[in-house]
C-alpha cells in the first residue's frame, strides 16, 4: 500500500478550568466529512456537564449511543477520538502520563519503521537507511505479485543481514493458495511476522481462511489493524489464527478498548503490537498507543511512521522520536502531546466546492 497523502482528525474536550484533552479519531482526514459532524453533533454534546474523569461511563454511553446504528463504522472512529482525549484530559488532571494511570509494565519498546510499498531496489535503500538510523526490525509492504514479493524480501534480507527483524504486510493481496506459498518462501527467508496476506469480506471468512493458512505453515501470523471494539476480536482470538493481533487505537474505540483487547490477548498468550496508521501522521496516534503499550506485557512493538507527517512537520511542539530503536517513556501528563502554536490553524483542512 502506497501513501501519498498524510492527515488526521483531531478531537479536543475542554474542561471548564480551561484543560484540554487532544485526541485522533481514525486512520486518515480522509474521514472527516462523515466523523467530524458525529463527534460535533453527538458525542460531543453527550459529554457537555459530565466529569471527565467517569471515562468507563462515558464509553459506554457513547457506544450506546450509535449501539442500534453504527457500532461498527465509522462511528466507532469517533468514538476512540474522544476516548483518547478523555485519557489525555485524566493524565492532566491527575499531573500524571496515562501509561503510569493504567501501570506502567515497561519503561521503553522497541520501533520497527514501516515504509510504504515500492520497488525492490527502493526498498533496499530505505531499510538500509533504517538500519544505520538504529532501527532494528523493519517491516516490509508486498502486493499480490508472488514472484515480486519474494524477490522484494530476499533483496532486504540480503542488504540488512540476519540481525534485524523483518515482517511482511501482505494487505490481504492473496487468495489462501496463494498465501500458503508465500507464507513458505517467507519462513525460509526468517520472517518475523505475515500480516494479513488473505483477501476476506467478512470477519468469519477472515477468522476461517486465516485460521486454515496458521495450521498448515510455521511463520507467525498478524492481523485484526481494521477491527472495531474487543467484541470483534473474541472469535478472533478463541480460533487463534493470529500469533499477533494489531487493534489501533484511533479505531477501535481508543485507548480504554485497546487497553481492554490487549489484556484479552494476554490471557490467550498472544502479543499485541498496534496498528498505527501511517497515512495519519499526526502523532497522536502514535503518542496513544504508546501508553498502552508501555502497560503492557505482551506489547514487544511499536509501529514507527517512516515518514513522519504533520507531527513532523510542526502541528507537534515535540513529535515523536526514535533513539537508538526504540521509544522511551515521557513523564509528560496525558498522552504527551501538545500542539504547536498556530499549529491548527496552519494544518486546517480547507474545505472546497466540488465544480
Amino acid at each position: 500500500m502506497a501513501v501519498s497523502t498524510k492527515g488526521g482528525i483531531i478531537v479536543e474536550v475542554r474542561t471548564s478550568d480551561g484543560l484540554v484533552g487532544i485526541g485522533e479519531a481514525g486512520f486518515s482526514a480522509e474521514y472527516f466529512p462523515t466523523v467530524g459532524p458525529l463527534i460535533n453533533g453527538q458525542l460531543g454534546p453527550m459529554v457537555i456537564g459530565r466529569d471527565p474523569r467517569d471515562i468507563g461511563a462515558l464509553w459506554h454511553d457513547m457506544m450506546r449511543a450509535t449501539h442500534m446504528w453504527g457500532r461498527r463504522g465509522v462511528e466507532t472512529y469517533a468514538l476512540s477520538g474522544m476516548d483518547i482525549a478523555l485519557w489525555d484530559l485524566m493524565g492532566k488532571t491527575a499531573e500524571q502520563p496515562v501509561h503510569r494511570l493504567l501501570g506502567t509494565s515497561q519503561h521503553s519498546v522497541r520501533a520497527y519503521y514501516a515504509p510504504s510499498l515500492k520497488p525492490a531496489d527502493k526498498a533496499v535503500t530505505e531499510a538500509q537507511e533504517a538500519v544505520a538510523a538504529g532501527y532494528t526490525a523493519i517491516k516490509l509492504r508486498v502486493d499480490g505479485d508472488l514472484s515480486a514479493a519474494v524477490h522484494l524480501v530476499q533483496s532486504v534480507r540480503s542488504a540488512v543481514g540476519a540481525g534485524v527483524d523483518l515482517m511482511v504486510d501482505a494487505n490481504m493481496a492473496y487468495h489462501r493458495r496463494g498465501a500458503l506459498t508465500l507464507a513458505r518462501e517467507l519462513h525460509d527467508l526468517q520472517v518475523a511476522w505475515l500480516e494479513e496476506p488473505i483477501m476476506s469480506h467478512s470477519l468469519s471468512q477472515y477468522v476461517s481462511s486465516h485460521s486454515w493458512l496458521a495450521d498448515r505453515v510455521d511463520i507467525p501470523l498478524a492481523g485484526g489493524e481494521s477491527l472495531l471494539t474487543r467484541f470483534e476480536y473474541i472469535d478472533l482470538m478463541a480460533k487463534l489464527p493470529f500469533d499477533i493481533v494489531q487493534p489501533d487505537a484511533a479505531s477501535v474505540g481508543g485507548i480504554s478498548e485497546l487497553k481492554r483487547i490487549a489484556d484479552m490477548a494476554s490471557s490467550w498468550n498472544l502479543q499485541c503490537v498496534p496498528h498505527i496508521g501511517c497515512s495519519s501522521g499526526t502523532g497522536i496516534g502514535i503518542n496513544a498507543a504508546l501508553q498502552v503499550i508501555l502497560s503492557c506485557d505482551n506489547a514487544p512493538l511499536i509501529e514507527f511512521d517512516a515518514y513522519g507527517g504533520l507531527g513532523w512537520q510542526g502541528f507537534l511542539a515535540v513529535p515523536p522520536v526514535v533513539k537508538d530503536g526504540r521509544v522511551w517513556a515521557s513523564e509528560e501528563p496525558g498522552i504527551g502531546v501538545t500542539i504547536a502554536d498556530g499549529a491548527e490553524q496552519r494544518f486546517r483542512i480547507q474545505t472546497r466546492a466540488v465544480q
